[in-house]
C-alpha cells in the first residue's frame, strides 16, 4: 500500500494518494483516523491497568516484573501519541494547539521507542542482570528523551529520521532470541525453549506487524507505490539519501522477520500443529501475496498520478487498503500485548484485586474491537446509528457475560521463561536495588512533566 512517511502513523492509503480519491472513499479514509484516536485512548488504558497490575505483582522474577513496567509504559506513551496526533489534526498549522499537541506527539513518540528499545534487553531472555538494572534503564530512558527531543528542535529533519531507525533494534534483538530458541526447540527438542521464541515472535508483532502486510511489495516493486509518496513529504532542501537509507533498513529488518519467522513457523507446524502465533505469521504472509496482487492492479492509476492526469483510485482498493491496514494498526498491537503479558506470567492476575483489573483489560480490548469493526462496516455498508450502537451493546455485553471464557483462553498455556533459562544456566541470582536510587517510577513522572513544559514553550514561543 502506498503511504506518505509520517513516523508510522498514517494508515496507508491516507495521505500522498488521498486526494485522488473518491468521495465516499475520501470520507471513509477521515472516518477511519477518527479510530486512531480510540486506539490511543485503549493503548493508554491498558498501559495503565498493566503499571497497577505490575506494581500489585510480588512473586515474578525481577526481570519479568521490569519488563511488564516498561511494556505497560510503551502502550501508555503509544496511546498517548496515536490520541495527540488525532487532535493535533483539528487545529490551524502554527495555533499554539497544533504545536502544543505536535510536540507531544515527538515526545511520546521519543519515550516510546526508548521503552521498546529498553524491554527488548529483560524480556524474554534477560540480556543485562544487574542489580541497578531498574536505575540503568531509567536514567538512560531519561537521557535518550532529553537528548532526542532537544534535537527536534534545532534539527528536526534529521533527527526524525534517526529516531525511527532505532525500531530496528528490538527487532533485531528479538530477532535473535526467536532464531535462537526456535533451533534450541527444533534441532536439539528442547521443548521448552518454545516458550522464549513465542514470546519474542509475538513481540516483533506488536511492535513491526504494520509494515508486514505489504511485505512482498517492500521487496518487488516499491518505487512504483511508496517512493513517490516519501519523496513528497521530505522538504525540498534536504537531502532524501538519509531518509531512504533509514527505509531500507526498517523495511530489511521486518521483510527478514517475517520471511524467517515463516519459515521457523512452518517447519514447527508440521511437527506440532499449529499455535497462536504461526496462525498471525501465516495470515501476514498471505495477506501480503494478496496485497501485492491488489496494489498491481492500481499501478497504472499510480503512476499517471505522478507522471500525468490522475485517475480515481477504485473504491474497493481503497476499502482493502484500509482494512488491511487498519486492522494491524490498531487491534494487533494491543491485543497481542496483552496475550503475551497474561500468557506469559508477566503479570499476576489471581491474587487479591489483580483479577478485576485483568477483566478490565478484557472488556476494554472487546469494546475497542467490537467498535473498530462497526465502524469499518458501517463504512462499506449502510448501516444506520442506532443499528451501530445496537451491535456495540451487544460485543460488550458478550464480553461481560463471558469475560471468565476469554481470560481462560488467554491464561490456558502459561509459559515462564525464566523457569526454562533457569534449567539451562543462563539466569544468575540477582537481587535488585531497593535503595533510594531514582527508579522507573521516578522517570515517569519527571518525563510527563517534562513533556508538558516542553509542549507548552512550543506552542506559546514556537521552539523549533
Amino acid at each position: 500500500m502506498c503511504c506518505v512517511w509520517q513516523e508510522g502513523l498514517r494508515p496507508a492509503g491516507i495521505g500522498f494518494y488521498t486526494v485522488h480519491l473518491s468521495s465516499k472513499a475520501k470520507g471513509m479514509a477521515a472516518d477511519f483516523q477518527s479510530l486512531r484516536a480510540i486506539s490511543g485512548m485503549v493503548n493508554t488504558i491498558l498501559g495503565i491497568i498493566t503499571l497497577l497490575l505490575a506494581y500489585r505483582t510480588k512473586n515474578n522474577s525481577w526481570s519479568e516484573l521490569l519488563a511488564a513496567k516498561l511494556l505497560g509504559c510503551f502502550l501508555l506513551f503509544h496511546g498517548m501519541l496515536m490520541t495527540t496526533a488525532y487532535i493535533a489534526g483539528f487545529f490551524t498549522v502554527g495555533s499554539f494547539a497544533h504545536s502544543f499537541f505536535g510536540s507531544l506527539v515527538d515526545i511520546a513518540h521519543t519515550i516510546s521507542i526508548g521503552m521498546a528499545c529498553s524491554a527488548c534487553l529483560f524480556f524474554p531472555y534477560p540480556f543485562v542482570q544487574r542489580k541497578h538494572a531498574e536505575q540503568v534503564v531509567a536514567a538512560v530512558v531519561l537521557t535518550w528523551s532529553f537528548i532526542v527531543t532537544g534535537l527536534i528542535i534545532f534539527i528536526p529533519y534529521e533527527t526524525h529520521v534517526i529516531r525511527y531507525a532505532f525500531w530496528f533494534f528490538p527487532t533485531v534483538v528479538w530477532g535473535f532470541v526467536y532464531v535462537r530458541f526456535s533451533v534450541k526447540e527444533l534441532v536439539h527438542k528442547h521443548e521448552h525453549a518454545r516458550g522464549l521464541s513465542a514470546a519474542s515472535g509475538l513481540l516483533i508483532l506488536a511492535t513491526m506487524a504494520w509494515l508486514f502486510s505489504d511485505w512482498l511489495l517492500w521487496i518487488t516493486v516499491m518505487e512504483k507505490f511508496t517512493i513517490p509518496g516519501w519523496v513528497s513529504g521530505i522538504p525540498p532542501d534536504k537531502n532524501p539519501m538519509l531518509f531512504f537509507v533509514r527505509q531500507s533498513l526498517i523495511m530489511g529488518v521486518s521483510v527478514a522477520a517475517l520471511l524467517t519467522m515463516f519459515v521457523l513457523e512452518g517447519w514447527r507446524v508440521a511437527r506440532h500443529g499449529f499455535s497462536v502465533l504461526s496462525g498471525i505469521v501465516f495470515g501476514f504472509f498471505f495477506i501480503g501475496i494478496i496485497s501485492f496482487i491488489v496494489d498491481l492492479s492500481v499501478v497504472d492509476v499510480l503512476e499517471d498520478c505522478i507522471y500525468a492526469t490522475c485517475q480515481e483510485l477504485p473504491e474497493s482498493w481503497t476499502i482493502y487498503n484500509t482494512f488491511t491496514n487498519i486492522l494491524t494498526a490498531f487491534l494487533i498491537q494491543p491485543i497481542v500485548l496483552m496475550y503475551l503479558m497474561l500468557n506469559f506470567n508477566l503479570l499476576d492476575v489471581k491474587t487479591g484485586k489483580n483479577g478485576r483489573y485483568a477483566k478490565a483489560m478484557v472488556l476494554v480490548l472487546v469494546v475497542i474491537v467490537s467498535s473498530t469493526i462497526i465502524e469499518m462496516l458501517q463504512s462499506i455498508i449502510p448501516i444506520g446509528e442506532l443499528l451501530t450502537s445496537a451491535f456495540l451493546a451487544i460485543g460488550i455485553a458478550a464480553a461481560i457475560g463471558w469475560e471468565h471464557q476469554i481470560m481462560e483462553q488467554f491464561l490456558r498455556n502459561k509459559n515462564r521463561t525464566v523457569d526454562y533459562l533457569k534449567t539451562i544456566g543462563e539466569i544468575r541470582p540477582v537481587e535488585p536495588a531497593n535503595d533510594a536510587t531514582p527508579s522507573l517510577s521516578f522517570s515517569l513522572i519527571v518525563l510527563f512533566v517534562f513533556a508538558l513544559l516542553l509542549s507548552v514553550l512550543h506552542g506559546a514561543i514556537g521552539l523549533g
